[in-house]
């Protein structure tokens, strides 16, 4: 089992990377599992006023080597007291527990710091692994919905 760190990247990392001072490959994290849209979310989210707690992206890190594993950040949605939680796991450590270990850790940090706070996340509806994650961490499924990119989706709270 690899031992993992999860990292909260700081404001002047998000800033540094989106505007190029630093790269991704800086911090031995994959591009796909980072991308610009999730680093604008989180400062988007603290324009509005959202704790930065909150707003930033997690780096599963190997506690060895350094490399991202992967990653996962906490999305503010239309009800304050609903947070959606999206993740990703480094395609040569899918299938490892990663993403179900790091968001269990995720949650408990969550919860330390806001234990009133309730969670959303979404899945494609044939992304049996992902639903695993979730439901390994408490969720249940409560709705489907269709998105526009990314078709039809199962809907999950916890």
């Amino acid at each position: 089992m690899i031992k993992f760190i999860i990292k909260s990247l700081c404001i002047q990392d998000v800033l540094a990377l989106l505007e190029g001072k630093i790269s991704l490959s800086q911090i031995d994290c994959a591009e796909y599992l980072l991308p610009h849209i999730v680093l604008q979310a989180a400062l988007d989210a603290l324009g509005r006023g959202t704790d930065w707690f909150w707003c930033a992206p997690r780096l599963f890190i190997d506690a060895i080597t350094g490399q991202t594993l992967g990653t996962a950040s906490f999305l503010t949605t239309n009800d304050p007291s609903v947070l959606e939680i999206g993740y990703g796991t480094a395609t040569e450590f899918q299938g490892m527990g990663i993403a179900s270990r790091g968001l269990a850790l995720m949650l408990a940090e969550a919860q330390a710091h806001n234990s009133t706070m309730r969670y959303m996340s979404k899945t494609a509806t044939n992304n049996r692994a992902s639903q695993r994650v979730l439901e390994k961490n408490g969720f249940t499924p409560y709705a489907k919905t269709i998105d526009a990119e990314d078709g039809e989706l199962v809907l999950w709270s916890r």
